[in-house]
């Protein structure tokens, strides 16, 4: 009989999965984001009565910052990115770049001569 051929595969959970060009459950950002946004649309429409140009604006940031968020901080990014930079954009104290770290007051040069 002849031998099996053996390969190396990946084990299902390895591999997150890819949906619409996102990694991962990635993609219920912005179809949450398509949902609301219609929501929004359509209650600013139709209960509010504004004008149709005015509910689509109202409903946009609904539809644009998740796509957004997605795309830049999670989409292709190692875990935790997204956290990550929020901490250092709303941290101006400790940092792990030197750069953004305060000067030490006692590593500071005495000048009491």
């Amino acid at each position: 009989m002849e031998q099996l051929e053996r390969t190396r595969t990946n084990a299902a959970t390895d591999s997150k999965g890819q949906a619409f060009g996102l990694s991962g459950n990635l993609f219920l950002y912005p179809v949450i984001g398509v949902v609301a946004a219609l929501s929004v649309a359509t209650i600013c429409f139709g209960v509010f009565r504004l004008g149709l140009l005015v509910s689509v604006i109202a409903s946009l940031p609904f539809l644009i910052l998740p796509i957004i968020y997605v795309t830049t901080l999670r989409n292709n990014k190692p875990k935790g990115y997204d956290r990550d930079w929020f901490d250092n954009l709303s941290s101006p104290a400790f940092s792990f770049v030197k750069a953004n770290q305060p000067t030490n007051p006692r590593l500071k040069e005495d000048t009491h001569e």
